[in-house]
């Protein structure tokens, strides 16, 4: 799951956090999966992780060329 922006550390350590302050704990989830019970829990809390990683991200507006190669051309309109 790990991205460009993000490294497989960094989404973890967030979904581990997440975990922590808002579900059953981490620990308990990784106990379960040792268990072998379902392991769609952390992929909930490494995805839940991995958007607000994304969201915390600055925004760059586009700069005039970006708009320019974006932008639909009129070809032969005269």
């Amino acid at each position: 799951m790990a991205t460009e922006r993000f490294s497989d550390e960094e989404i973890t350590a967030r979904a581990q956090q997440l975990a922590d302050e808002q579900g059953p704990g981490w620990e308990e989830i990784l106990a379960e999966e040792r268990a072998g019970k379902d392991t769609a829990e952390i992929k909930y809390w490494r995805g839940l992780a991995l958007q607000q990683l994304e969201a915390e991200q600055p925004t760059f507006s586009p700069t005039v060329l970006e708009v320019e190669d974006s932008t639909p051309k009129t070809v032969g309109l005269d």
